[in-house]
């Protein structure tokens, strides 16, 4: 039972992070949450269940992200081809693919749909963090709510949400064999656990929420809203610019991420900041390129405010009593040895 409360929280996180704080599942129409959770939350659960038993590491969350996001992006809606969904191809379409729509949708999910959902999920119940939710049914359970939820989504595209439209089949088969690369490469990085690269501290936490909302905010700018300002930078070869930048950005975020997070300083403090920090971002860039009302705009920010007040306040009621218990851990010991 305790299993389940983790389970649900993760799920409904996801598609609060995914889809209701950046505005693209406007808050006012909560008739579209039921159809989010079906998407994003069993998507969020299996990743992480699937890391839990094979003790693998966050890089393959990310990378199981990436296959998620290419299944529902590729295969499902096929907004990676379609060039009048989303009005993806204004972005920037070469060779029948929205390459630049592609460069950002992906991480999105991999970040966005996965990995801060599942580590804001870690912090709030620390205790389970290197658990899975799951049994063996249940993780089969999750794969078929999983898949329900793809087809469901396949679905609608096809006689609603794009009609018409059908991607080529060699496309199909390339965004299949894509996610079943990242699949395959999720499955096999070193589960091993990192060995700090120097004895020392990270930036501190507040520093890294800077570091992550600046970066993110960065990366969305550059692929989703330069060309916005300048059409030029969605045609070839002037694309390549922004494209590279972001790349750039990424490995960057992901190489120091690697280090800090390695490092003996590194805290359950830093890892809220770094969430909280590309929760912001991916909100507030949301909020310029989704054009609901003042409104919606205004109580979706508040939402988003109140989501992240409340989990830090959990987060710093959990550190308390995780410090106490060690503390009391440490007393216990010292009296038993005198």
């Amino acid at each position: 039972m305790r299993k389940y409360l983790p389970a649900l929280s993760l799920v409904l996180i996801a598609s609060l992070v995914a889809e209701v704080l950046p505005g693209s599942a406007p808050i006012t129409h909560p008739s579209l949450l039921p159809f989010i959770v079906l998407i994003y939350g069993p998507g969020a659960l299996l990743i992480r269940d699937v890391v839990r038993v094979r003790s693998l590491t966050w890089t393959s969350i990310l990378l199981l992200g990436a296959a998620y996001g290419v299944f529902e992006e590729g295969i499902a809606l096929q907004s990676l081809f379609n060039p009048s969904l989303y009005n993806a191809a204004s972005w920037g379409h070469v060779g029948g693919v929205n390459i630049v729509y592609a460069e950002a949708v992906i991480p999105i999910h991999a970040i966005w749909s996965a990995l801060v959902p599942i580590l804001l999920t870690d912090l709030l119940f620390p205790r389970l963090r290197h658990v899975p939710y799951c049994g063996r049914l249940g993780r089969v359970l999750t794969g078929l709510w999983y898949l329900l939820g793809l087809l469901l989504l396949a679905l609608l595209t096809r006689f609603s949400i794009a009609p018409g439209y059908r991607a080529d089949r060699a496309l199909l088969g390339l965004s299949a064999a894509v996610a079943l690369v990242f699949i395959l490469t999720a499955l096999r990085v070193p589960s091993s656990p990192l060995k700090p690269f120097k004895v020392g501290n990270p930036p501190s936490p507040w520093r890294i929420l800077l570091l992550s909302a600046g970066t993110a905010f960065l990366w969305h700018f550059l692929l989703a809203g330069l060309w916005r300002l300048n059409s030029d930078f969605a045609l070839w070869p002037f694309m390549l610019a922004p494209m590279s930048i972001s790349a750039l950005l990424l490995l960057a975020g992901y190489r120091y991420s690697r280090r800090w997070v390695a490092m003996e300083g590194w805290t359950d403090e830093h890892w809220f900041q770094l969430a909280a920090g590309l929760v912001i971002a991916h909100s507030l860039f949301g909020t310029i390129i989704f054009r609901n009302s003042l409104r919606v705009h205004g109580a979706t920010l508040a939402l988003g405010l109140a989501f992240l007040v409340s989990l830090y306040a959990q987060q710093l009621v959990v550190a308390r009593k995780t410090r106490s218990s060690s503390e009391l851990a440490v007393l216990r010991s010292n009296r038993a040895a005198t």
